[in-house]
């Protein structure tokens, strides 16, 4: 294709535009806008008309833009008398997704994904316990082991309440990069577990009620360690914790599937 020419610069407007693809330049001068939170998240993008005069491009070209953005996860199409597109911002749920989507193609077992979640859960929970506020986050963690009946009962639902205590457990580390990095392989292993739940469920071979309690005890005896500002004892609790659990999830065998949060395939909201 030959290269499409310089588009002249406009006063006080963004820089020119001068690559092979105007479409990608346009993209990338938006997606700096989106990472950068000048467009917040839910906000919309301005309209066609709005980027049109901004740019200086054609319509083709801006379309081409938004769907790069939209494939990013970045954007997504309103429908309706409100159209328009919306901003997402990135969250470990889009960012697992398409991690998945390279384990996916990669065919990586579950065992091998669950292995490296196992290695870092631990040192999450080591570094909560060192904190200076480790009484308030093992308190926290304690608030979320308490399920009704209802959820006890629901193993989908169980499931559910499950995994949000291990993300909360990565979050409690304190170390944004961490957080960023676990919480990825815990969405994504969150994902795995709840098609798991929901197959087992399904054929009625979802862990008794017994070992559902059992759990949540791991579960508070980790809350404790770090409440109490054990280290030592917050390691060794969630690892011999993750070493009982994962096996019911890989011990179907099988490979990471691309799936959202729901157990569904397809891209999910960013």
């Amino acid at each position: 294709m030959a290269p499409q020419r310089e588009v002249p610069r406009i006063s006080g407007g963004p820089p020119p535009l001068t690559s092979l693809s105007v479409a990608e330049a346009v993209a990338a001068q938006l997606r700096a806008r989106i990472l950068d939170g000048d467009l917040t998240d839910g906000s919309e993008l301005p309209t066609e008309a709005v980027l049109l005069e901004e740019f200086q491009v054609s319509r083709p070209s801006l379309r081409e833009a938004f769907r790069i953005l939209e494939t990013e996860g970045l954007v997504k199409v309103r429908r309706g008398k409100r159209g328009g597109m919306v901003v997402l911002h990135p969250t470990h749920d889009s960012a697992a997704y398409h991690v998945g989507l390279l384990l996916h193609s990669r065919k990586i077992p579950l065992a091998d994904l669950a292995t490296a979640r196992n290695m870092l859960e631990p040192l999450c929970a080591e570094e909560a316990a060192r904190r200076r506020s480790h009484v308030s986050i093992g308190r926290k963690l304690a608030s979320l082991c308490t399920p009704d009946e209802g959820e006890l009962e629901d193993g989908v639902a169980f499931t559910a309440m499950a995994t949000r205590f291990h993300e909360e457990l990565v979050v409690a580390a304190g170390n944004s990069t961490l957080d960023v990095l676990a919480g990825i392989l815990e969405s994504l292993w969150s994902a795995q577990e709840i098609t798991w739940a929901r197959s087992a469920v399904d054929e009625g071979d979802y862990p008794a009620l017994k070992l559902r309690r059992e759990v949540i005890n791991a579960h508070l005896r980790i809350s404790r360690a770090i409440e109490n500002g054990d280290h030592v004892e917050a390691v060794r609790l969630t690892r011999g914790h993750l070493r009982a659990a994962t096996p019911f999830v890989v011990s179907r065998g099988g490979q990471v599937r691309a799936i959202d949060r729901g157990g569904r395939r397809g891209t999910p909201r960013g």
